[in-house]
C-alpha cells in the first residue's frame, strides 16, 4: 500500500483527525484546570493542588500529542534557504539524511522508554497519576514520528525530482 493510495490516505486521515479532536481536548482541559485555579487563587484564596497537577500533565501530552500530529501533517519547522537553492541530487540527500536522523531519535525515544519504565512504580503526589502514564507520551509522538517518517520516505523515493 502505497501512501498516496486512497485507503491509506482515509486510515492517515482519520487518525490525524482522532488526534486533532484529542488535542483539542487536551487544550480544553489546561484551559479549565488553569482557569479553577486561577479563579480559586484570587477569588476563593484557596490553590486547587490538583489542577496545577492535572494541567502539567495534561500539557505533555498535548505537547508530545502535537508534535505527532504536526509530524503526520509534514507541518515541522524547518530552514529551507540552503535545501531549496542546491541541486536536486543534494536536496534528496539533504532529506534523507533528516530523514536517517529522525528514524534515530525515534529508536532512542522508544528503546529509551523501556528503560525508563522498567521496574517504574512512582505516582504524582496529588492525583497519584502513574508515572509511566505521563512518560507514555513520548513513545507516541515517536511512534507517529515514525509513521509520518516512513510516509516521507516513500514519497522521496517515489518522486522523480525532490
Amino acid at each position: 500500500m502505497s501512501a498516496d493510495s486512497p485507503s491509506a490516505r482515509g486510515l492517515l486521515g482519520w487518525l490525524r483527525q482522532t488526534l486533532e479532536i484529542a488535542a483539542g481536548l487536551l487544550v480544553l482541559g489546561v484551559v479549565f484546570c488553569v482557569t479553577a485555579n486561577v479563579f480559586g487563587r484570587f477569588v476563593l484564596n484557596y490553590s486547587y493542588t490538583w489542577a496545577e497537577e492535572l494541567s502539567r500533565v495534561l500539557f505533555i501530552w498535548l505537547v508530545l500529542l502535537g508534535a505527532g500530529v504536526g509530524s503526520l501533517g509534514n507541518e515541522h519547522v524547518a530552514v529551507t534557504f540552503f535545501r531549496d537553492k542546491a541541486p536536486a541530487g543534494l536536496r534528496k540527500a539533504a532529506v534523507l539524511l533528516s530523514i536517517a536522523i529522525v528514524y534515530v531519535v525515534c529508536i532512542c525515544i522508544l528503546l529509551g522508554f523501556n528503560d525508563v519504565i522498567s521496574g517504574y512504580t512512582s505516582a504524582t503526589p496529588m492525583l497519584g497519576i502513574p508515572q509511566t502514564f505521563l512518560y507514555s507520551a513520548m513513545p507516541v509522538m515517536a511512534i507517529l514520528t515514525i509513521i509520518a517518517n516512513t510516509i516521507a520516505l516513500f514519497s522521496l523515493f517515489r518522486s522523480k525530482t525532490s
